[in-house]
């Protein structure tokens, strides 16, 4: 018996399998859930055998499905890299291309990235996506991104998922802002020692690793402290800040001028983020990935010097 597999029926079940509903599946491949369902039937009676149970309200992919999604990765690796062989073809860098980042790569990598890159290829068809660092690299593993800038911590490094390819850009120092009346006590060559800062008040970030390292900070110096407020954008931070709500840390990378009522100082010891080109293993050749990362590099070296 020839098996008769279509890459959309391939596609939905990798989607229910990933996602865990045909509901979640559906929202994701912008399909409704009965044009999922129906793709599955199909699929189940080409394969002859159940691809899926329903277990609660979700579903449970078989032996015979982990099969089929499998063949459903290897049939976009193989999608990609006729991609990048047919793009090879022509010394033209054309086409659609999805971009994401976190919102400060954005401001401060993609968004000065763009000019350069229109002008040099205007054939080549760019779509960018805000995303946190852990939904681009799920966006890039589902297909829907091509190529991602994410962070992480130099202590706490994320483990990539298989299939992607990591490209260390560089490292972006933290810094602390304060109110410019402040009454900080300042090293040597413009330094503030986190032992020095002692009953502060503090604009913290969201619960996360950021805000972990603070904390961290603050408890093995047995420093008192008080979170006065969190906020996870820069503008919100500066503002709190130049209001005297309290002092805050901030990265480098995509950071606004800072107003006259706001000052920064280096840190000792700062935490610091790992900026990072994050693509599939099989988009490496196609030209208009590269270009891109090419001119991102040259956007992060100037932002550097």
């Amino acid at each position: 018996m020839r098996y008769m597999f279509s890459p959309e029926q391939l596609v939905s079940l990798k989607a229910v399998v990933e996602e865990g509903t045909v509901l979640a599946a559906a929202d994701r491949l912008g399909l409704t859930a009965s044009a999922v369902s129906q793709q599955l039937s199909r699929l189940q009676k080409e394969a002859g055998q159940p691809v899926l149970v329903r277990r609660g309200r979700n579903v449970v992919p078989t032996d015979a499905a982990e099969v089929l999604v499998q063949l459903a990765s290897q049939l976009e690796q193989l999608d990609e890299a006729t991609r990048a062989e047919l793009e090879n073809l022509t010394s033209d860098v054309a086409g659609p291309l999805v971009l994401s980042s976190f919102p400060t790569g954005i401001v401060g990598l993609l968004a000065p990235s763009l000019p350069s890159l229109h002008e040099q290829h205007p054939l080549l068809r760019l779509t960018l996506r805000e995303l946190t660092p852990e939904g681009s690299l799920g966006a890039l593993r589902r297909g829907e991104v091509d190529l991602a800038v994410v962070h992480d911590w130099t202590d706490y490094h994320k483990a990539l998922p298989e299939g992607l390819t990591a490209h260390v850009l560089g490292h972006d120092v933290v810094d602390l802002i304060a109110p410019h009346d402040h009454d900080l006590r300042i090293g040597r060559n413009g330094v503030v020692d986190l032992a020095d800062c002692g009953g502060r008040d503090w604009v913290d970030d969201s619960p996360g690793v950021f805000s972990d390292w603070l904390l961290t900070a603050l408890h093995e110096r047995s420093l008192d402290y008080r979170i006065a407020a969190t906020a996870d954008t820069h503008p919100s931070k500066i503002a709190l800040v130049a209001a005297g709500l309290g002092i805050g840390l901030m990265p480098r990378l995509g950071r606004p001028d800072l107003p006259d009522t706001v000052v920064s100082f280096p840190v000792k010891d700062p935490p610091t983020r790992r900026i990072m080109l994050v693509h599939r293993d099989s988009s490496v050749r196609r030209p208009a990935v590269r270009s891109v990362m090419r001119e991102v590099r040259r956007v992060w070296s100037e932002e550097q010097a």
